[in-house]
């Protein structure tokens, strides 16, 4: 459910009203929803005040109650100042804490490229132990182009990964349009995974495999177990 606007939150009701007179019990997942992002400032979008904020008790309990999850786009800040926008994040996480929140990217946008990878991981390290219903979304290639290209910090972050293994989830946030084909679906496929190759077995097994998205789905399916390796053999 994607279509939820969380800066006027009095319009939720009537749209959720309607996905469940249209499409009865088919929808598990809300989101993306967009908190803050900066790159559809020009678009004229605002940011969600924690005004709003407070006002979101009512569809927040109906996915509390469904069990379904809900991905925020929810941008950190931005170079000038990385961490202008995180009280916002806050507020979500502090107001609504058995809610199944997914931090859309970690954050992270091409408006923050150039912040210190410990800060951020320090950031993120603290609302993790802080909110225990909160999940990482490893999703666009902004991450890998800006962060995980250089070696020691892809392995930086995927040392913090395999210290939180159970508290991620891949994807490409891959946008269909009429200029893009499956060989760019490819490409960015294999951008976003190639962090994959750094983590640990049990944070791959979660992440790679699959198991965190079943669990915070709560569904009944389980990644296959990574095999110990097994030495050489003459």
């Amino acid at each position: 459910m994607t279509s939820f606007d969380v800066t006027h939150p009095e319009t939720i009701p009537a749209d959720l009203a309607m996905y469940d007179e249209e499409f009865p019990g088919q929808f598990r997942w809300g989101g993306e929803l967009n908190v803050v992002k900066a790159a559809l400032f020009h678009n004229h979008h605002e940011p969600a005040t924690p005004e709003d904020i407070n006002q979101w008790a009512h569809f927040m309990t109906v996915l509390e109650e469904r069990n379904i999850p809900l991905t925020l786009h929810s941008d950190l800040g931005n170079d000038q100042q990385p961490t202008k926008y995180l009280h916002l994040l806050e507020r979500v996480l502090d107001r609504y804490p058995r809610n199944k929140i997914v931090w859309a990217h970690m954050g992270l946008s091409k408006e923050l490229a150039t912040m210190d990878p410990h800060s951020h991981i320090a950031i993120t390290k603290r609302l993790l132990d802080e909110h225990p219903n909160l999940t990482l979304d490893l999703s666009w290639r902004v991450l890998h182009d800006q962060y995980f290209t250089k070696p020691e910090v892809r392995r930086l972050y995927a040392r913090f990964l395999d210290a939180y293994p159970s508290r991620a989830i891949p994807g490409t946030d891959f946008v269909a349009s009429a200029n893009k084909n499956y060989i760019v679906y490819k490409e960015e496929l294999e951008v976003t995974s190639r962090i994959n190759k750094d983590l640990g077995d049990e944070a791959f097994r979660g992440i790679a495999l699959g198991q965190n998205y079943f669990d915070l789905l709560g569904l009944k399916d389980r990644a296959p177990v990574v095999c110990a390796a097994r030495p050489a053999t003459r």
